[in-house]
This record gives C-alpha cells, structure tokens and sequence, in this order.
C-alpha cells in the first residue's frame, strides 16, 4: 500500500505526463496503491464528455493503482457536484468512473494508506474575466462557508494533528516565500500579491495545524521539501509534473527553502563536466529529465556524453541513481536508468 502525489494536470492537456510514471512504477502497482492529484485534475471539464475524455478516462480507470483527486480552480463544478457519493477512506467521495478515481472533497480528514489526510481544493483564477462563467470558470472554485467552517471542525476534531495535507492553492505565506527565493517566475512586491482568500484561509491553519508535509499545486512549480521561519514543525513542497512517493519525513531534512539558482551551462557542458552520475542527478536531474523528455532529436555527441557517464558508473551507483530518481520523480530519466542497469548486470 502506497501513497504518490502530483500537480496539475488539466485533463486532456496534460494527462500524458502519467505515462513515464506508469511505465516506470505504476505498471507494478494494485487497487491498494492511490495517486492523488493536487487540483486541476479537468477529466471533467467539458460540458458533456469529449472523445480524448473519454479515452483518458478509461485509461486511469484502468490503471492498476486507484487515482483520487482534489478539485483546482480549473474545473466544471457542475459536473464535480453532480457526482455520486460514497464514504470512502472514512468520508464522503465524489464517484467518477469504475470506482477507481474519486474525489476528495474540501474539508474532510481522509485515511490514505494508513495516513491521515486534509484535503481543501480550490483557488482563485487571476485570468477569471477572460473566461465564460458556466462553461470556462465557475464562482464554485471559492470555498463555500460551509466548506471552510467543515475544514475548521474536521482539524478540531483531531487536534490539529495530521500526517499529511493536500490542497490545490498555496497558504499565503508560501506564496510570498515563492516569490522572495524566485521559485515563481515573476517580479512583484509582497505587498502586491493578489489576495487570494483561500490561500488567506491556509494562512489561518497554520499556527495551529501540525503536519509531516503540506503538498500544493496550481503555482506550476516543482520545489523541494521547505519549512517557513514561522512554521518550523511541518514542511511545505510544491508539486507539478513529478509524481512524488509519499514517505515519512525525516523533519530535519528540511530546512528553508534558498533562492533558486539560475543554471549558467548548457547542457552539453553540464555533461562535459559530470565525473559523477550521482551528483549529476542530484545537481541537475530536473534539466536531464527534461532533455529526455523533449528531445527534437537529442545531439549526438550529448546522447554519447550521457552514455559514458553512466556505463563507466558502477552497479550501486546506478541503482543509487535510481533511486534519487524516483524520488525526485524523474521518470523519463528513471526509464533510461533501469535499461542501463540491466545491461550492467549482464
């Protein structure tokens, strides 16, 4: 029984960004193992199912794991309240398809692989008066009074103690966190972020809320496990494309997050440079994991560069490598990986 995480993924627009993980780890995967989805899942966003829905659909219902989901911003409420319920994982679910995809809805504490879960969806759109309400945006993405009143009692009840808490929006001093270290790609003064009130809401959490790891999409960005100078006894990490095993943290890994560094080389120089396929992996497995991903094709002489850092690297450190790899989420590099360390023990 296993727990992994991802960020947004807009139904059909994104949906594919499943399938290194499937081919890498999900293939080997039951029904006891969830993949949640932080917001902005968009299997439902049409007003009545498409052809690419319905295929997508299909496939993660048939997916050997069992996907569960909080709502984003970017989702047709119409169709997410018109769901059947059930009491799955101790509380009311949203049924989508097979009973293999479900819908955690906002507010509710969910038992998850034997953890305890807070789930809260929703965020504000900033590009709200460029779409259409009832069909692109829908006043549904704001939490209801009843819907923050029930996340207020449900973390009363258990004493503001829980493993993990999962929701689409970021808590306001995240967000502001974000900006100062450059995670999101924009100048703007702290002062003037926009004041989004379920981020605000968070804000209100957490002093009194006690947690492993707070997992939050909609920003598109990947971060690694942080902790606010204010908030030292549980971690933050922003999730997007990876798909992330959930694991129990080791606290004092976790520090504040730095300033994010822009990366000066190219990546032919990157491998020019590498001695090591570990650290190469540690330092800049997000970049190799995006040239394996995107490739137009790849340079020859890059294709030989990677090649001879990793057949020259022994036994464990390739397996060392695939291990960083998965846990980082680096699929399309983890793929790569496990080929090439067949081939070494042969």
């Amino acid at each position: 029984m296993s727990l992994y995480v991802t960020g947004d993924k807009h139904g059909v627009i994104e949906m594919d960004e499943l399938l290194p993980f499937y081919h890498a780890i999900g293939k080997n995967l039951n029904a006891q193992d969830y993949l949640l989805i932080a917001g902005d899942f968009g299997l439902l966003f049409a007003p009545e199912p498409t052809e690419k829905e319905i295929q997508w659909m299909d496939w993660l219902s048939s997916a050997p794991w069992t996907t569960l989901f909080i709502d984003g911003n970017h989702e047709n409420f119409t169709r997410l309240d018109a769901l059947p319920t059930e009491i799955r994982f101790g509380n009311p679910v949203g049924v989508v398809k097979d009973k293999k995809i479900f819908h955690l809805r906002r507010g509710y504490i969910y038992t998850i692989a034997g953890y305890s879960c807070f789930a809260f969806g929703g965020a504000l759109s900033l590009d709200r008066c460029f779409r259409r309400p009832g069909l692109s945006w829908w006043e549904r993405e704001i939490p209801s009074e009843e819907e923050i009143v029930r996340g207020w009692q449900s973390l009363e009840a258990v004493h503001w103690n829980v493993d993990y808490v999962f929701t689409h929006m970021a808590p306001l001093s995240v967000l502001i966190e974000l900006l100062r270290t450059k995670y999101i790609g924009v100048q703007i003064n702290p002062c003037h972020v926009p004041r989004d009130p379920v981020a605000i809401y968070f804000d209100t959490l957490i002093p009194r809320l006690h947690f492993q790891k707070w997992y939050f999409g909609h920003l598109h960005v990947q971060t690694p496990p942080f902790v606010l100078q204010t908030k030292k006894q549980g971690a933050f990490q922003g999730v997007y494309r990876h798909v992330l095993p959930i694991e129990v943290e080791n606290k004092e890994q976790s520090t504040e997050l730095a300033v994010k560094e822009t990366c000066t080389y190219s990546l032919s120089q990157i491998l020019l440079k590498s001695k090591s396929l570990i650290k190469l992996i540690e330092q800049h497995g997000e970049v190799l994991n995006m040239w394996l991903k995107f490739r137009k094709p790849p340079q020859a002489h890059d294709i030989m560069a990677f090649q001879s850092i990793v057949r020259r690297s022994t036994c464990n450190e390739i397996e060392e490598s695939i291990h960083i790899s998965q846990n980082k989420g680096y699929y399309h590099l983890l793929l790569i990986l496990k080929v090439e360390y067949k081939e070494k023990q042969h």
